[in-house]
């Protein structure tokens, strides 16, 4: 798994002129939506860089000339419900032949935390535990590994909704880990 460090890749864009008979050819558009842009980052990169771990690339439309670029972020899903964020760059290096995108993720993650399901599977299970009480359902927001921050989470318990307050007290960047304590606010 390779998430921090630079991962650059090169990819073909596909657009190539189409034949449209009698000698006219179709003009490419003017973008290329942020959804496929995405989409062939992530299997430019996953194809060039075989151990990193599977993710999804989220890009805003990128305009289709030489030298367009559009800051773009992978999120990537590892075990244990860690999430983790890279920022990158695509950028257009040719629109002859099909179009060429270049791919150059940074460094270092922008952010990490843990999924919506793994933290209300977890903090069901530490409800059981510290009141005795089987949760019907635990809903969270997705918790980013920063320290102090905090999310409110719902847990219904004998038909009763209750707040549960969520917060971040130590991470560990070099593993994406975050450690956090809750609470009960009051019940719905």
């Amino acid at each position: 798994m390779k998430v921090g460090g630079v991962v650059s890749a090169g990819c073909g864009l596909v657009l190539a002129l189409i034949p449209a008979g009698c000698g006219h050819r179709i003009a490419l558009p003017d973008h290329v939506s942020g959804r496929r842009v995405g989409t062939m980052a992530e299997r430019q990169l996953e194809a060039e860089n075989p151990r990193l771990a599977p993710g999804t690339v989220a890009c805003p439309d990128l305009p289709l000339r030489r030298g367009a670029a559009v800051r773009c972020v992978r999120t990537t899903r590892l075990s244990g419900g860690r999430v983790v964020k890279v920022a990158g760059t695509v950028a257009v290096t040719a629109t002859t032949r099909g179009g060429r995108l270049h791919v150059a993720m940074d460094q270092h993650a922008e952010e990490f935390g843990v999924d919506p399901q793994e933290l209300a599977s977890e903090l069901s299970g530490r409800y059981a535990a510290r009141r005795g009480r089987v949760t019907e359902d635990v809903v969270c927001p997705y918790l980013r590994g920063t320290p102090g921050y905090a999310v409110t989470c719902r847990a219904k318990v004998d038909g009763t909704w209750h707040r549960l307050r969520v917060a971040v007290r130590r991470v560990d960047p070099a593993r994406y880990r975050t450690t956090y304590t809750w609470r009960t606010v009051d019940a719905d």
